[in-house]
């Protein structure tokens, strides 16, 4: 283990390397660790209590995210969420962003510049899509067919990244475009499409199933508003989304790219992070009604505490590796489960609460927790 990540301070996200080389490299981590058996490490942190009674679950959804590109992790994991789908069905499935490497779709691909935000700056006008392939391409085809538990097709939603954005132009600079005009097309474009494996209402919206509200969130503008999209906006939906959660309500979950808390290996500067003041901003405008905040971005798989929320990680997807544990972020975050394993997480809920399952791409059980309807989840034993 490169370090405790029980220790360490906030990162500096750093997207600074050459497109063409950073994919060599990661095509040489990915070969290496196939050849090498796929060893990853395992910390679970806390001792685990014994599994409670089964109870049969009311709704049953996939969570993984950074899938967007196609590796031989990628192809690893999808097709243990193939066999795990067809064995034991969901009801739906959440993409935590990160859903087109490395730019996002092309905003200068014929039609783009007719796509646009309606006033809400959330929805887009109807007519919008393109017949960009980088979709199925990079992220449809890998999980072909799912099916739900009602025998139609698997109910497919995501949520936006930094990388479905282009954020910040560099490699993913358009010529004749703003910084902010590409990245608002690209995410018009994401929003627009719709396929059988895709759907996405919105730049931020609902998702009501059985005892559990998704609320599905644009972490971009933790890290700086960009394209016209401002964290105050997101401030207003989150509050708004949350007014029926809790007590007597659904069991509420903020979905997003970005988590607030995470142990990762990112490279990290002095000072206070400006990312991390934004993002509990986000945080606090759910007023505690938010038992547990589901991301992606930093390629792990994770449980952690951040005070009442429980959070959990589940980027190991197409970009996974090998992740050193180097830093925790932010301070008071509680660190219950961290692996570099590729895989992708389950939530399950009833009306006596939920619970979480972390599976590898061989199909074991990594990591369970067990949770009141209000929280927290305790590590336990997995069955």
């Amino acid at each position: 283990m490169a370090g405790d990540p029980r220790e360490g301070q906030a990162p500096r996200v750093d997207h600074s390397l050459d497109t063409a080389a950073l994919e060599w490299m990661r095509g040489v981590a990915l070969v290496a660790a196939l050849l090498l058996g796929c060893v990853h490490d395992v910390y679970e942190l806390d001792p685990l209590a014994p599994a409670p009674p089964p109870r049969p679950a009311e709704v049953r959804i996939l969570v993984f995210g950074d899938f967007g590109y196609s590796t031989p992790a990628q192809g690893l994991v999808a097709r243990a969420i193939r066999r795990e789908s067809a064995a034991h069905p969901f009801d739906l499935a959440i993409q935590l962003g990160d859903n087109l490497y490395y730019c996002g779709p092309d905003p200068a691909r014929a039609g783009a510049d007719a796509c646009r935000f309606l006033p809400d700056g959330a929805a887009v006008a109807p007519g919008a899509a393109t017949d960009d392939p980088a979709f199925r391409r990079k992220n449809e085809a890998a999980l072909g067919a799912l099916r739900a538990r009602d025998g139609g097709p698997l109910p497919m939603y995501l949520a936006l990244g930094n990388h479905d954005v282009g954020w910040g132009g560099g490699r993913c600079a358009v010529k004749g475009l703003s910084v902010d005009e590409a990245s608002r097309r690209r995410a018009c474009l994401e929003v627009a499409h719709r396929s059988t494996g895709w759907t996405m209402p919105a730049r931020h919206y609902v998702v009501d199933r059985g005892p559990v509200r998704l609320i599905v969130i644009d972490t971009n503008v933790a890290v700086a508003d960009y394209g016209g999209f401002t964290l105050e906006d997101e401030l207003a939906f989150v509050r708004e989304a949350v007014a029926p959660c809790g007590g007597a309500g659904p069991m509420c979950f903020l979905v997003g790219h970005h988590p607030p808390a995470a142990a990762h290996g990112y490279r990290v500067g002095p000072g206070p992070s400006p990312f991390r003041a934004r993002m509990a901003r986000l945080v606090l405008a759910a007023g505690g009604r938010a038992v547990a905040f589901l991301g992606g971005h930093v390629h792990t798989l994770e449980h952690l505490s951040l005070g009442s929320m429980e959070v959990f990680v589940s980027g190991s997807t197409a970009m996974g590796g090998f992740m050193p544990f180097k830093v925790r972020t932010p301070a008071a975050a509680q660190v219950h489960f961290a692996t570099s394993a590729w895989g992708y997480a389950i939530l399950e809920a009833d009306a006596q609460g939920w619970r979480v399952r972390f599976e590898d791409f061989q199909g074991a059980a990594l990591h369970c927790c067990d949770a009141g309807r209000d929280g927290p989840c305790r590590p336990v034993e997995c069955r």
